[in-house]
């Protein structure tokens, strides 16, 4: 009876260990592919920031190179040097705009360039008024012809308001200088001048205006240690079903 019993377990314990086998062999692949797609992503991250080195070493576009070619402006981060006049009166501040730690505000203002056209520039960064939020920072204002470096920027990203009606207008007047949200197309409808693109000025820091710009972090490591964890996940889920299935039932059988 005794080894009939112990028969009837053995036979009824077969079929939960294929279960348990194809479980773990499942959690091994999909864990183990989840660890390859994430050396994939950091593969390709490497990539567009080799990308980005050698972008940034060409030498700087002047405004002759992007009237020719438009698509140029699609090159973000490249190197231009412009030269033009400043609109100060339309000068305009987009809030909340953190910058090491610190809440404060990206200043903009239209260069007009010798043969007329428009470009949008950010011109740095400048702290907010902790004891009135709402007051405009006050900029340098030099007169005359100018000459702007930077690279090409992206527009502005849209700011996540509190409610679908925002409590300021979505572009700038004599009464409003400070924005939540602004767009190319906006701006270009308001002011009745188009606009190119954007550029972020680089030059060195002024009074009140502050452009140590973060460089652009690409989070390669992050990928890295993604794909580390999801292959650890899938070795100790083979280690485990190993220890319990093999291993921890023959040290039982040796001690009975």
């Amino acid at each position: 009876m005794k080894n009939a019993a112990n028969g009837s377990m053995q036979t009824q314990g077969k079929p939960f260990s294929w279960v348990v086998l194809v479980a773990t062999l499942i959690t091994m692949a999909v864990t183990a592919r989840l660890g390859w797609w994430q050396l994939d992503r950091a593969a390709e991250k490497t990539h567009r920031a080799e990308q980005l080195a050698a972008l940034q070493s060409e030498p700087a576009w002047q405004w002759d190179d992007l009237r020719q070619d438009a698509q140029r402006w699609q090159m973000v981060h490249h190197a231009v040097v412009l030269s033009g006049e400043w609109r100060h009166d339309l000068t305009f501040f987009l809030d909340n705009r953190p910058h090491q730690g610190q809440v404060g505000f990206w200043a903009f203002t239209p260069l007009v360039l010798p043969d007329g056209s428009w470009v949008l520039v950010k011109r740095g960064w400048q702290v907010r008024d902790p004891i009135d939020p709402t007051r405009v920072p006050q900029l340098p204002k030099p007169l005359g012809k100018v000459t702007v470096k930077g690279r090409i920027d992206v527009e502005p990203p849209q700011w996540m308001t509190l409610s679908a009606k925002e409590s300021r207008p979505r572009h700038p007047t004599e009464q409003h200088k400070i924005l939540d949200n602004v767009s190319l197309s906006e701006l270009s409808q308001v002011w009745h001048q188009p606009l190119h693109g954007v550029v972020l000025q680089t030059d060195p820091s002024e009074p009140g205006l502050r452009r140590d710009w973060p460089a652009v972090d690409f989070k390669v490591s992050t990928h890295w240690g993604y794909a580390f964890q999801w292959f650890a996940l899938s070795l100790t889920a083979g280690l485990l079903y190993v220890w319990y299935q093999w291993l921890r039932p023959a040290r039982k059988q040796e001690h009975e």
